[in-house]
């Protein structure tokens, strides 16, 4: 198995450091179900953890816009981060399913790959089962907030 790959601007001080160090974990142990993986990430997430997915929002924007091997894995993508953002205006941050996102945006962005996104056809199925658990997780909430913000949800979710 080839070693995970570190993301563009993994290091730096806008994650807080227990958060970083789960993103960058390339140990046999921490190795555990997407569901699992995304439990124990989601709560690192800290008020300090969403400022700095606040601060790294244009470099997220930027990675999600280079994605050319999946329309749908992007329009997902897209759909975390506007209801990040949204939930950062309207206060709602540090709910179960803010967390989640969060997180899964960080992993997306920071995290090291356990497939390389440079493998062929497969290097964003890791990025995309997370998002994918983020979303069955947090449907009924995703839909709802959809609805007060006068949206359609799309029907290929």
């Amino acid at each position: 198995m080839t070693a995970p790959q570190k993301r563009p601007g993994a290091s730096g001080p806008s994650v807080p450091q227990t958060l970083d160090h789960y993103l960058s974990a390339n140990h046999r142990d921490d190795i555990v179900g997407t569901l699992e993986y995304l439990e124990r990430g989601s709560a690192l997430v800290t008020p300090d953890a969403i400022q700095g997915l606040r601060r790294l929002r244009p470099a997220l924007q930027a990675k999600i816009a280079r994605i050319d091997s999946s329309d749908h894995l992007r329009q997902r993508l897209d759909l975390l981060a506007l209801y990040f953002d949204e939930a950062c205006r309207d206060g709602t941050t540090g709910t179960p399913p803010h967390c989640d996102v969060t997180f899964a945006l960080l992993y997306f962005l920071k995290g090291f790959d356990r497939i390389p996104d440079s493998v062929p056809e497969i290097g964003l199925l890791d990025d995309a089962l997370i998002v994918q658990t983020v979303l069955q997780r947090h449907a009924t909430t995703l839909r709802a907030h959809w609805l007060r913000q006068r949206r359609s949800w799309p029907a290929e979710l």
